[in-house]
């Protein structure tokens, strides 16, 4: 029986790795990233201190970040581009009296890679959200908002930067 367990578990294993399956997480350090790729640069529509973020979390010994104007060597270079537009926040739950009791924040974006002009991955879909309640006044559900919007944004370059690392 037991011989038949681990007979089963191996073949599934070699299915799986017949298809180019693999782990999140294993591989090298930079994943989507070429190896020899030496420079990234990093850009598109996301807010910049989200941007200083994503910088500080893809930071590697394997290649350096620069602008996109300092590029000297087109061939070993890659191209970050973030999608991360304003965060939607809409009301999703009511009182009796039709007044708004709960709020929903959405951040909702993607990131690819090019090189040399040519898109070599894309993530697809990142989303975070959560909810702001409302109690207190204006100042305290403003409050809320920004607290809700700076840790959806840290979860989100997390998401990200996490996608990258991983093929994923």
């Amino acid at each position: 029986m037991k011989r038949l367990l681990l007979s089963g578990s191996f073949s599934i294993l070699l299915l799986l790795s017949g298809c180019a399956y693999h782990l999140v997480g294993h591989g090298s350090s930079v994943g989507t990233i070429p190896a020899d790729v030496t420079s990234i640069s990093i850009g598109g529509h996301i807010d910049n201190n989200l941007l200083l973020k994503f910088r500080q979390r893809l930071h590697s010994d394997a290649y350096s970040i620069v602008n996109r104007g300092d590029v000297t060597d087109q061939q070993h270079h890659a191209t970050v581009d973030i999608q991360l537009p304003a965060p939607n926040f809409v009301p999703s739950a009511y009182s009796t009296n039709g007044v708004a009791t709960q709020y929903r924040m959405s951040l909702s974006g993607s990131v690819s890679i090019t090189r040399q002009g040519k898109s070599i991955w894309q993530s697809g879909a990142i989303q975070r959200q959560g909810d702001v309640f409302v109690t207190g006044g204006p100042t305290s559900i403003e409050s809320s908002r920004q607290r809700l919007l700076e840790d959806l944004g840290k979860q989100w370059v997390d998401d990200a930067v996490g996608r990258i690392r991983s093929g994923f």
